[in-house]
This record gives structure tokens, sequence and C-alpha cells, in this order.
């Protein structure tokens, strides 16, 4: 091994190809969120496919036509693609990657090069750690297998020599891991054919078999791994090629069987012709074939980021609806009389209170719209929401100060994921049973809140959307309570307390869509605790425009006392054994404000008019809001 090798890591060339108009295809459609996705640094080990000039540093010959810029490539490779999408200077790639490398000490393009092994070797030999926000990205087992199959692999050797290579390339993962690898993509493959110099070998059959014995045992080796909690995202490059071949021009290609070295017409044309063609030597992909690997390689690492979203918008609508119908009771809070006071004798107004008297019942109902904002945190992509909603309800007093009711709420909560990572769509149905109790100065209000949510979830593939559906539960207990003070004339002022603890939980769910790319998400939970304590200021009914209006204003400090902190478990469908455990960060945990503001306006005796409000401020993450409006009609 040359003993230069480890100061030949960097990219190098990669800022002038990403001027390319191919790999500038490749930022628009992998856009799945990849700023939100955490990554700062690529680490690149394997062969060919990734190798970005090693071999040309190391031999200090140029590589020869057709490829250019030091790459097994036409232009770019899937290296640059991964460094575009995630918009990642030269300096924060290192690439270790050699031409012919085998999984272990073997360089099929020369015994003095480096496998795969002496490249894991030579990057510990560095002394270099991989932090959290560090991509590995490994291509590497191809040269075992093909090497093979045209020097004659027959069956019976296949698949042992699929896991002798799956056994060294596990061996190196383990290493990395040591060496403090979080996430790695790892390009693997069930098949060779799609290669055409293999399909035309006579002897893909044989090749096959070393793939798939290569690619379980990868599987089997990587699975101890992966359940300690390195994200190990192993894709089928074969798979991706098969697809690719069955309908070309969906990916942009003319011609995904033939290699356009031995084309005239494309081996003498301009880059964006030559990269119409997939395969460029036989072996080795045009610009155009990698970019889509590297769209690929990033679709398949975002894949869980946007999951965290789900839990949270069912908790928030939830949440919200308990919260409106505070709001509710605090814009119909009708204090009782003091000792000696007149039953109407409420502030200096002398405007009878309605409602204060007992009734048999009350229908309601009220219309909403709430929005908000989530950022993004570690590896949860952040959101914006908006949710329409409508709300039925039947309510009685039975007796002057006391107030309990039903309520029905459906609510289409529906948020973007950040940098274009996905939808979601939510159908809520809420059921909720409250009460109030409000004498000369003291109150209180409870609410159990249920809802169930139907969730529709879409993300963007390659090609095609990724598509799922599930459902869920939430339970949402909130109570308020305050004393308030006679100040001056109508007006009332008072401490207020309160405490919400809400727990939801989503179903498990597969994916549909490019089988490459779906998912199984496993089910998920979110629990909240939040307390609150602050001032409300109400007015007595007062007389505007000849209508007996109530108001209040409620300023408090809100506090969430857990932290949201939870993993998320998926696994691509592809590879069952390799679950991905996404840990997620704090949430909101900390202190924050609220604004909560209300009137009620008493149309006639029979019927009265609601419009309420809140909104957060200063919350960590990101804030929320919603407005109600509605109508009460008492019999």
């Amino acid at each position: 091994m040359d003993t230069g090798f480890g100061r030949l890591r960097r990219a190098g060339m990669a800022t002038a190809l990403l001027a390319g108009t191919a790999l500038a295809g490749a930022q628009g459609a992998a856009a799945q969120g990849a700023a939100a996705q955490g990554v700062s640094g690529l680490t690149v080990f394997g062969d060919s496919y990734a190798d970005t000039g090693n071999v040309v540093r190391l031999t200090g010959r140029p590589l020869p036509a057709p490829y250019v810029n030091g790459r097994y490539s036409n232009g770019a490779n899937f290296v640059d693609g991964l460094q575009a999408i995630y918009g990642l200077p030269d300096s924060a790639v290192t690439n270790y990657a050699v031409g012919g490398a085998q999984t272990g000490t073997g360089n099929v393009g020369s015994a003095l090069l480096p496998g795969l092994t002496q490249e894991v070797a030579t990057f510990l030999a560095s002394g270099q750690r991989l932090g959290p926000g560090n991509l590995v990205a490994i291509n590497i087992g191809g040269n075992d297998g093909i090497a093979a199959t045209l020097a004659g692999l027959t069956p019976a050797q296949a698949p042992l020599l699929g896991r002798v290579s799956a056994a060294n390339a596990v061996g190196s993962v383990g290493q990395l891991v040591g060496a403090g690898a979080g996430t790695i993509v790892f390009n693997g493959f069930t098949t060779l054919n799609g290669l055409p110099r293999v399909a035309a070998s006579g002897n893909a059959a044989s090749g096959d078999l070393f793939a798939r014995s290569y690619f379980d045992g990868l599987q089997a080796g990587l699975a101890p791994y992966s359940a300690a909690g390195t994200r190990i995202f192993l894709l089928d490059n074969g798979q991706i090629f098969q697809r690719i071949i069955a309908d070309p021009g969906r990916y942009g290609f003319t011609n995904a069987t033939a290699p356009c070295a031995l084309v005239a017409a494309c081996l003498t044309a301009p880059k964006a012709v030559q990269n119409t063609f997939l395969s460029l030597d036989g072996v080795h992909l045009t610009e155009g074939g990698y970019l889509v690997l590297s769209r690929y390689m990033a679709n398949a690492v975002a894949a869980p980021n946007g999951i965290a979203a789900q839990a949270e918008l069912g908790q928030i609508g939830t949440t919200s609806f308990a919260a409106s119908l505070l709001q509710r009771l605090d814009a119909y809070r009708l204090f009782a009389p003091g000792p000696g006071e007149a039953t109407g004798a409420l502030g200096t107004t002398g405007v009878a209170p309605l409602g204060a008297a007992p009734s048999p019942l009350i229908v309601w109902g009220q219309g909403g719209y709430a929005g908000g904002s989530r950022a993004t945190r570690g590896f949860a992509t952040g959101y914006d929401y908006d949710s329409p909603s409508g709300t039925i309800g039947l309510e009685a007093t039975p007796a002057p100060g006391v107030r309990f009711g039903f309520a029905f709420n459906y609510a289409n909560p529906h948020a973007n994921l950040r940098g274009g990572a996905g939808s979601i769509d939510i159908d809520s149905y809420g059921f909720a049973a409250y009460g109030s109790f409000t004498a000369t100065h003291l109150f209180a209000d409870a609410v159990l809140a249920y809802g169930r949510h139907d969730y529709a979830v879409t993300r963007p593939g390659v090609i095609d959307p990724l598509n799922g559906a599930t459902g869920g539960d939430s339970v949402a207990v909130a109570a308020k309570a305050g004393y308030l003070f006679d100040t001056f004339g109508p007006v009332r002022l008072g401490p207020i307390v309160g405490l919400t603890y809400a727990t939801t939980r989503v179903g498990a769910y597969t994916e549909r869509g490019d089988p490459v790319l779906t998912q199984v998400v496993g089910a998920t939970g979110l629990d909240s605790l939040v307390g609150r304590a602050g001032i409300q200021l109400r007015a007595a009914p007062v007389s505007l425009v000849g209508l007996p209006v109530r108001t209040f204003v409620n300023v408090t400090a809100e506090h969430e006392f857990l932290d949201g902190g939870r993993t998320l478990v998926t696994s691509l469908t592809s590879t069952p054994l390799l679950p991905i455990l996404t840990p997620l960060g704090r949430g909101a945990r900390g202190t924050y404000g609220l604004v909560e503001a209300g009137l009620a306006a008493d149309v006639t005796p029979g019927v009265s008019l609601t419009l309420t409000g809140g909104t957060t401020f200063a919350r960590t993450g990101g804030d929320g809001y919603a407005v109600n409006g509605g109508l009460t009609m008492r019999f």
C-alpha cells in the first residue's frame, strides 16, 4: 500500500463538476429535505463507483478515455451527486475510495492498490473520529463478483464467495462504527445482470447467485450494529438498475442496456447525449446513471426524518380542541353573585348575565382555524401546518355557576415538511366531555378529550411519490383554575394556573411505491405535560352597540415538562433485518408564552356569539395559533 495514500483523501474537482446541468437536475429532484437531514460531512469508502481521483493520484497516471476528471465516469459520480444534494463544500468531503477495490485487501486494478481493508485502516491511522453529522457512504463488492463471474465462477462457488465478501465488508463497517459512524448508506446489490458486461458474459446466473448471497450476508452481518443504534441504509443497486432497464424513459434514459463506449454515436456525442445511456462502459455508469444513484441514496437516508411530525400533529389537534373548549368556557363565564348582591349585579353595568338561570339544554357550534410551525431538530424534519375545524356541542347549566357538556370536533390538518420532504394530511375526529364551576371569585374548568386520527403520508421518491396510511389516537386531559379580584369598575384581575397532559399513539404501516425506497414504519408515540401560570383580565358584561358583551384576556407562561425525546424504528422493506433507529432530540422543553383572548355577545336571551383565539410566543421550535368563532342557542 502506498504510504502517501492517507494524504490523498479530498474529493478534489467536485466544485467544477457541480456546474453541470445533469448534476443540477439531481439537486432539484432530490430535494427531500436534505438540509434537514443534519449531514455536515461526507466520508466515502469503496471502489470505482465512488473514486473521485484517488487512483490517478496514487499511480500518477490519468485514467484512459472515456473516463474524465479522475472518475470512472464521463463526468460526475454519485459522490459528487451527494455533495451537491447536501450542499457540502470540498472541505467537508473526505474520500478513501479507490477504483478496483475489493471487500478485502485485493484490488482488481493492481496489486499495489488498496482494497477496502486498507482504505479503512488508513482512515483509522489518521486518528479521525466520525461525528453525528457525518454521513458514511460505501460502495463495495462489485469487483469481487464481477471479476469472479467473468473468470468462470461456478454456481457451486458463488454462494461461498458471496458470504466471504460480505464478511470482509461487515468487518470494515464494524471498525467504522467503532470510530463513531452513526449513519451509513451502503450500496449493495442482489443481482449483477443489470450490468451489460455481466449480462453478456454467459455466466450471469452465477453472478446473481454471488450477489444474492453477498446481499443476504451483509444484512445478517450488519444486523447487530443496526440493533445497537447505528443507522445503516443498505440499498439494492441491482434492483435500481433493473427498474431503469424496465422503463428507462421515466428516468431520463434512452438506452439502459448498451454501453455508451460501444456506440460510436454516443461516444463522440456531447455529455448531455452520453447521459441518456445508463452504462458508460458495460460496468461503470454515465454521469446520468450515477446521479440517479445519488438521489436514491439521499432519499433513503431522509426517509425516517418526517415521521416525527405524525404524532406531533395528532397531539396538536387534540390539545387544540381541548384548549378551544377552555377558551369557550372563559368567554361564557358568569360569576355567581356575592352575599347580599342582586342576581344580576356584576360590576357596575346592571346588565343581567344571560345563562345564570338553569337551562335544560344548550346547543352550540363553532368553526375554527389553527396553524403554526415546528423547526427542524436533529433527525426530525420541521414543518408548517394549518387545520380548519368544526365543533358542535350539547351543554347544560343545571345551577348558577355550573356548566357541563359534550362536544364533537372534526379537523383536517395538513402539514408540509420542510425542504420538499413530503406532506401529511389527517382526518381527525374528536370527542370531549367538559365541566366548569364558577363562584364569586373562584373558578375551575376541566376537559377530557379524545382524538381519532387517520393519516395519509406522502413523500417524494426518485420517480414516483411514496405513500403511507395509518391511524392513531390521542387523549388530552386539561384543567384550569383561577381566582379573580374585583379591581375597578367592571374589571376583574387575578392569577390562573393550569395543567395539560396529552398522550398520542400512531400505528405501524408500510409505505407503497418504489420497492427500493419503501419503508416499514413502526408504531410510535408522544407524551406531553404542560403547566401554565399567569393572569386573567376580564370585564363583566358591558353594553356594546346595544348587546351585552363579556371579554377576557389570559397571559400565561407555559412550561413543557417532558422533552419529547423518543426513538423511531423503521426499516427499508428490502432489508427487514436492518432496523433503523432514529433518535429524536428534545422538543419544546422549556418555558414560553401564551396569549388568549375572547368575547361573548348576547344577541337575544337565547342566542349568543363567541370569538376566541390564542397564540404562543417565544416557543423553542416554533409557535402555533388558533381562532374560533361560534354560535350558542339556549332552549
